[in-house]
């Protein structure tokens, strides 16, 4: 069994437009409205590539039911805690050309006595059932302090070193668990968020990335898998480093396929695979979530046409 944890989850909302102009009038051609939340999204993928998945974190007010009503259709248990104030809306507008345009609300306070109602039905689950991972999610909520994953990371290794640890998180969130001693076993940043946690220029290019990680606080987690895109992926584990090649698609909409990713990682660690077969079933979720309208979500048959197609090379190079 896994768990996913959303301590700021969303109702997305995805509008589809020719050509957006700020400060003109805007006609929407295609409205879509969501569930969000990266942990959210990593859970269903998870669920649907077969992984018994709990879905934790927090909701609030309208939003929180609406996202309540639709987890309960999902494959995977919905086990969130109710909190005062609303679920944040996050919103999309994404034009013919690919140009994006995101318009991120902060979300709900949250307060010391919700985080210890979360800890407390994390205990209860880790003591009850046989956990193998564990993947903490996305933005902090309002009122949580920067080091607050530092703090739930030594929580669940304290009950349990042996339960596999992913962090998906970016800017101070990210920075001050990887300057602390209580790392997780997986982060999962794109090309730009490595770029602001190593204060580097963005590159692709795997020598530099190399170099880059080697040289700095980050060398010190296991594995790091860095979305590239179309370019695939590059993936740091111990002190191997490999180039991960995928597939050419159609890509309808590349939201959500870095929680893809890290559904496709839970879902590969639940089943005990190696880690070729991790890298494989990772990159081969968040390429078939491009494929679809919905964010964070894959057809199985996709999934297993891109995971047979992909490419794996190990970096041999000294640097």
């Amino acid at each position: 069994m896994i768990i996913t944890i959303t301590v700021n989850p969303s109702v997305d909302r995805l509008y589809s437009v020719n050509k957006f102009q700020p400060g003109k009038l805007n006609r929407v051609e295609t409205i879509k409205k969501m569930v969000g939340g990266k942990g959210i999204n990593a859970a269903r993928v998870a669920s649907i590539l077969g992984t018994l998945t709990y879905a934790s974190g927090f909701l609030g007010g309208e939003n929180g039911e609406f996202v309540l009503h639709s987890a309960r259709r999902e494959q995977f248990v919905p086990d969130f805690i109710q909190v005062n104030g609303e679920t944040r809306n996050c919103y999309t507008i994404i034009e013919k050309n690919g140009n994006k345009t995101e318009i991120n609300e902060t979300g709900f306070l949250i307060t010391p006595k919700n985080m210890y109602v979360l800890r407390s039905r994390l205990h209860a689950l880790l003591n009850t059932t046989d956990v193998s991972s564990i993947s903490i999610n996305g933005s902090l909520a309002t009122g949580m302090p920067t080091d607050s994953y530092v703090d739930l990371i030594k929580f669940i290794h304290a009950i349990d070193s042996k339960i596999k640890i992913i962090l998906d998180t970016s800017g101070n969130s990210l920075k001050d668990v990887v300057s602390s001693s209580q790392f997780p076993d997986f982060i999962k940043p794109n090309e730009h968020e490595l770029a602001e946690i190593l204060d580097k220029p963005v590159t692709t290019d795997p020598l530099t990335l190399m170099k880059n990680i080697n040289n700095s606080d980050l060398k010190k987690i296991p594995n790091i898998f860095v979305s590239l895109g179309e370019n695939g992926g590059f993936v740091k584990h111990y002190s191997q480093f490999y180039t991960v090649k995928i597939p050419k698609i159609h890509a309808v909409n590349t939201e959500g396929s870095g929680d893809a990713t890290v559904g496709g990682i839970l879902n590969a660690l639940d089943r005990h695979s190696n880690f070729i077969e991790i890298m494989k079933s990772a990159m081969a979720a968040g390429t078939a979530n491009a494929m679809e309208t919905k964010t964070g979500y894959i057809h199985r048959q996709n999934f297993q046409n891109i995971k047979n197609q992909i490419q794996i090379n190990e970096i041999l190079a000294t640097v």
